[in-house]
């Protein structure tokens, strides 16, 4: 019986993703017993997974079509606890362990202020995220937001406050403080070279990425510099078309996940 079940989609190079890399090599530091529960075992940070963790790939495309792999995993291991991050995946692991019938005491965490994410989506789910998450959210044994403004629309929504934790990122590691003692190669941040704006997060609308492209044209107009977007996203074909069509070729960079940003 694993202390802790952790329940993601896939590890890809996300800033949520990032996040639960960091609390599980805290909980196996703290001696815990952690499995990771991935809908696919895939992504640039399964490299970063202690061998401690063990690793349950349900091995499915679709994170809807994890549901009965899920319920079997909670059935046959019974975790003390499972963690989820993210609304889709928050809701599916609410759903398995109501299927599976087991006493895990089950934890969501939200990484975004949900009611302003569906006012900004044109996607049907998005839009009904809030409605989704007063009904089912009651569920869990706790809800953690990673800010007091994510809590309190939580709570405008009418979630109690005996169900939410404010708990911020665990972003600041000792691994960090020494990837920045690492030398930085790349031509651009050569001494004398014109200033670099840097961007980092998912190729994704809710990035705004666009609008800093066309903010960056107009400062281009005026003085030399250079902007680089670190991060990978389903809005890359669209952002570099953007970035060819105001001719920015030569000063925009999308080099994609970078390890060491």
């Amino acid at each position: 019986m694993p202390d802790i079940a952790i329940f993601l989609t896939y590890l890809e190079g996300g800033g949520v993703e990032r996040v639960l890399v960091n609390l599980i090599r805290g909980f196996v530091q703290q001696g815990l017993s952690i499995d990771l529960v991935l809908v696919k075992a895939k992504g640039p940070f399964l490299s970063l997974i202690p061998p401690e963790v063990r690793i349950i790939d349900l091995g499915v495309n679709r994170l809807v079509l994890s549901i009965p792999g899920l319920v079997n995993y909670l059935r046959e291991n019974k975790p003390k606890a499972l963690l989820s991050a993210m609304q889709d995946i928050n809701l599916v692991a609410l759903w398995a362990r109501r299927l599976a019938g087991v006493s895990t005491r089950i934890v969501v965490s939200v990484h975004n202020t949900i009611s302003q994410e569906s006012q900004n989506s044109t996607q049907l789910k998005r839009r009904i995220a809030p409605y989704l998450a007063r009904w089912f959210y009651p569920w869990a044994d706790a809800v953690i937001t990673v800010s007091q403004g994510s809590a309190e629309d939580f709570q405008r929504l009418g979630l109690s406050s005996e169900y939410l934790k404010v708990i911020y990122n665990p972003v600041v590691t000792a691994e960090l403080f020494q990837k920045a003692l690492e030398p930085l190669e790349h031509p651009w941040f050569k001494s004398g070279s014109p200033p670099v704006i840097l961007a980092v997060g998912r190729l994704e609308a809710q990035k705004d990425f666009p609008t800093l492209i066309k903010a960056f044209a107009e400062v281009r107009q005026h003085r030399p510099a250079k902007l680089m977007i670190l991060g990978e996203g389903q809005h890359r074909p669209a952002l570099e078309a953007l970035v060819q069509e105001l001719d920015l070729e030569l000063d925009v960079a999308l080099p994609g996940f970078v390890d060491n940003p």
